[in-house]
């Protein structure tokens, strides 16, 4: 979903749908699996997300980009949620991490190198 200058409620519509998606979904889905993860009995216990380089504030200004500003804010959001998950759940051996698959074609990257 894409949003256009102006059109507050498209906007409003667009950052909810993305921000459940890409943050709320992912806590769900952290907090339902953490009594598994936390039972495991390997030696390190590993929750890992897809994240985004367009959530990355030096990525974005350093390569000027300037789309996905919703999608990169949501994506930028989820970061700080699996850092505070890190936090919480280190001292149970859990490490939290986003990965970035890097550019990833769905059609709009025709020319991306």
């Amino acid at each position: 979903m894409s949003y256009r200058a102006g059109q507050p409620e498209e906007l409003e519509k667009c950052s909810s749908e993305l921000f459940q998606t890409n943050v709320v979904g992912n806590v769900h889905l952290f907090h339902n699996f953490m009594p598994l993860i936390l039972k495991s009995k390997a030696e390190t216990k590993k929750v890992i997300t897809i994240t985004s380089g367009v959530a990355d504030i030096d990525l974005t200004n350093n390569f000027e980009i300037d789309i996905g500003a919703l999608y990169a804010a949501s994506k930028a959001a989820m970061n700080i949620i699996v850092a505070k998950f890190s936090v919480q759940y280190k001292k149970d051996g859990v490490l939290f991490m986003g990965i970035s698959p890097g550019l990833v074609e769905v059609g709009h990257y025709a020319d991306g190198t």
